[in-house]
């Protein structure tokens, strides 16, 4: 297969968002006003790293047999823990799809869904969740690969609003959750719920990114997921994702659309005191919602996404009716991934929710304007 040139076939991957797949050490990282390089040798665990895109622009990729449709190549995506996504055309019809990645440089990724739980995915019609079509298999830089086609979506996603009034965080997680209780319903975690992965479009809030769908009964393969929404029992021996993370995802993204708190390094497991943040200080039951959602002990938390759903209404039902949402933007279109190309490098998935080093800190403020100490 024709590999793409280096540097030309995509945007280049941000130094500090370059990472090695097996050890999540940082590399590509330039020095005395270099830049860095896109492959190498990982200075802390010695494996080989190449963060250009692997697949040539213009490439046609087969789907599934029963399905008979072939996807041509357009342009690299989003480089995640994954890989590389990218956006394609069907064939047939020239309909815009997203290719994403089921497995990692190493080969099957994050509880990587058998043949018979793809099939599940891909027969899911579920409202509020980004359709599966097709899995095409490709070559890719270090072997074969297999790539989930996601149908394109528009609009914006939550992290581009946050901080935002309880009312709109609220609304947009409980829309989240009949998407993700479908999921539950059928076997399967989505595995990576926050801000990045939920869009706000016309037809209200859209999962996306169902790359690291994994089977509820998998608790010991890998997790790829983003820093600051990771369960704490998410961790090399612990007992591994659940309907339980789940809950916890959903709260720590509420919490991160209330509030602009340091949530991927000194809070990534915690909540931010909400004594020096005004939107939680004065809700205690708002306060309340989130600590039990993230409780650091599974069990304490809400038994499913449902009974977070159910005390969540009870919270919105106290706050005014939000003013009609703003229309998207121009440029504000998703397309079935965790992040576009160039976004905050800091919500990019990470095994295991390994905590990475960040360039800079953001001052914190909450939804009102008001720093937070």
């Amino acid at each position: 297969m024709d590999r793409p040139d280096p540097g030309s076939a995509g945007p280049p991957v941000p130094e500090q968002a370059r990472f090695c797949a097996r050890c999540d050490g940082p590399v590509g990282r330039g020095r005395s006003g270099r830049p860095g390089p896109e492959r190498g040798t990982c200075p802390w665990c010695g494996a080989v790293f190449d963060v250009r895109p692997d697949l040539a622009v213009g490439a046609e990729l087969t789907g599934l047999p029963d399905r008979g449709d072939r996807y041509r190549v357009r342009a690299p995506l989003v480089r995640g823990a994954r890989g590389w996504s990218y956006t394609a055309a069907r064939v047939s019809d020239g309909a815009l799809v997203v290719l994403g990645r089921l497995e990692g440089p190493e080969g099957p990724a994050a509880g990587a869904l058998a043949v018979t739980e793809t099939e599940v995915l891909l027969a899911l019609d579920v409202p509020g969740l980004v359709r599966a079509r097709d899995v095409v298999r490709a070559e890719g830089r270090d072997g074969p690969v297999r790539l989930l086609v996601l149908d394109h979506v528009t609009g914006e996603t939550l992290a581009g609003r946050r901080p935002c009034p309880p009312a709109e965080a609220l609304d947009a997680v409980l829309g989240a959750v009949p998407p993700v209780a479908a999921l539950h319903a059928h076997g399967l975690l989505h595995a990576d719920l926050n801000p990045s992965n939920l869009l706000v479009g016309p037809d209200g809030i859209t999962v996306l990114d169902l790359g690291s769908v994994r089977r509820v009964e998998d608790r010991h393969s890998d997790v790829w997921a983003t820093t600051g929404f990771v369960a704490p029992e998410i961790r090399p021996g612990g007992p591994g994702p659940s309907v339980a993370s789940e809950v916890f995802a959903l709260g720590r993204t509420l919490a991160v659309l209330l509030a602009d708190f340091d949530h991927q390094r000194n809070l990534a497991l915690r909540l931010p005191d909400p004594a020096g943040i005004p939107v939680l200080r004065d809700d205690p039951d708002l306060v309340a919602l989130l600590a039990r959602a993230t409780d650091p002990d599974p069990a304490r938390r809400h038994r499913s996404v449902e009974a977070f759903a159910a005390e969540a209404r009870r919270v919105r039902a106290r706050h005014p009716a939000r003013p009609a949402s703003r229309p998207a933007r121009p440029g504000d279109n998703r397309v079935g991934l965790a992040a576009r190309a160039g976004a905050d490098p800091e919500d990019d998935p990470t095994r295991r929710g390994g905590h990475r080093e960040t360039r800079r800190a953001r001052v914190a403020r909450d939804v009102r304007g008001a720093p937070i100490p």
